[in-house]
C-alpha cells in the first residue's frame, strides 16, 4: 500500500481503524499494523445504542440504571476491542502504544467512524468490507463500509 513508491511513514501521520470484533475486522487491524510504519494509529468499536436501556428496563423486574446499562455495554465493546487487537497483532509490541476508543452510540457507526478520524485529526481510516452483519445481501461492500466510503473525508482503506 505504500502510496507513489514512498514510504507509508511519510503519507500518513495518524491511522483509524474501525473494529467491530468480527474476523474481517481482524484483517483490518492487521492491515493498519502492517501498513501504518510509524504512524500514530487509534482503533475504534462504536456500539450502537438502540435504546436498549429503555428495552431491559421494562422487559426485567429490578428496573436497572440506564447509565449502569450503558456502562455494561462500553465494557463488553471494549473487551470485543482488546481481544480483536490481540487476535489481529499477534504479539506486536505496537499493540501496546495504540489509542482504544470506545463509543456507544444512537447513531450509526459510519458516522461516528467519520467524526472521529475528523476530530482526530485522522489521514486514513482503515476498516472491513463487512461487520458482524456478514454481507449477505450486499456482496461488495456492507452498509457502514459504503457510507464511510461515502462520507470520508479522508482515504479508507478497506480490508477484505
Amino acid at each position: 500500500m505504500t502510496p507513489r513508491g514512498g514510504a507509508v511513514e511519510d503519507a500518513f501521520k495518524h491511522v483509524l481503524v474501525a473494529s467491530d470484533g468480527s474476523p474481517l475486522a481482524d484483517k483490518a487491524i492487521a492491515l493498519a499494523l502492517q501498513d501504518a510504519g510509524n504512524a500514530r494509529i487509534t482503533a475504534l468499536i462504536v456500539a450502537h445504542d438502540y435504546g436498549l436501556a429503555e428495552y431491559v428496563r421494562a422487559a426485567i423486574g429490578h428496573r436497572p440504571d440506564a447509565q449502569e446499562l450503558r456502562e455494561e455495554i462500553a465494557a463488553g465493546a471494549r473487551r470485543d476491542l482488546e481481544e480483536a487487537l490481540a487476535r489481529a497483532g499477534r504479539g506486536d509490541p505496537r499493540i501496546a502504544q495504540i489509542e482504544r476508543r470506545v463509543i456507544i452510540s444512537e447513531r450509526s457507526p459510519s458516522h461516528e467512524i467519520v467524526d472521529t478520524a475528523g476530530h482526530g485529526p485522522c489521514d486514513l481510516i482503515v476498516m472491513a468490507s463487512h461487520g458482524l452483519g456478514g454481507g449477505k445481501m450486499a456482496p461488495f461492500l456492507g452498509s457502514q463500509a459504503l457510507a464511510v466510503l461515502s462520507a470520508a473525508k479522508v482515504p479508507v482503506l478497506v480490508a477484505r
